[in-house]
């Protein structure tokens, strides 16, 4: 009899501490898990929000510097694109440049010719610096690569849009 007390008393203790904490803890971990799901998924949907408004606020600098790019210097639209070719092929660090810019018909206001060659790295910074920083719409870009290793040839040709003046 007393076995069987003992036994029982047992059961009972470990049916009110499975009530009494266990059940209370696996509903406070659920719970927690919840509120952490819902924490995660609200600071990946602030992220990507952020990062719309960042992508939005670095093109607008990128459009301010070009058309700030394209407007400066003294002369007409011909020699601005001759000044800012020749300088992004500088930067570029690009050799052999073959450049011819010439009068553009609407909506562009000069038509660029260039013909370049060097390391692959130093032609595609001149490709992708002409568009980005200069304000040049590339119609074309040829890419040749030479027998000597990593070096690269290009011809491209763009116009310059008209800025409205």
């Amino acid at each position: 009899m007393k076995l069987r007390l003992a036994g029982l008393s047992l059961l009972a203790a470990a049916l009110a501490i499975h009530i009494g904490v266990t059940q209370p803890a696996w509903t406070a971990a659920a719970a927690a898990q919840d509120a952490y799901r819902q924490a995660r998924d609200s600071r990946r949907s602030l992220a990507q929000r952020v990062a719309a408004v960042e992508k939005r606020v670095a093109a607008r600098q990128r459009l301010a510097s070009v058309l700030a790019s394209a407007a400066l210097g003294p002369g007409d639209d011909v020699a601005r694109l001759r000044r800012d070719a020749i300088a992004a092929a500088r930067q570029a660090g690009v050799t052999g440049v073959r450049l011819e810019v010439s009068a553009g018909r609407s909506p562009a206001v000069a038509a660029l010719r260039l013909a370049a060659g060097g390391p692959v790295r130093a032609v595609a910074a001149l490709v992708a610096d002409l568009p980005a920083t200069r304000a040049v719409v590339l119609e074309s870009v040829r890419l040749v690569p030479s027998d000597r290793g990593g070096i690269v040839s290009v011809e491209l040709e763009g116009v310059r849009p008209g800025m409205g003046s």
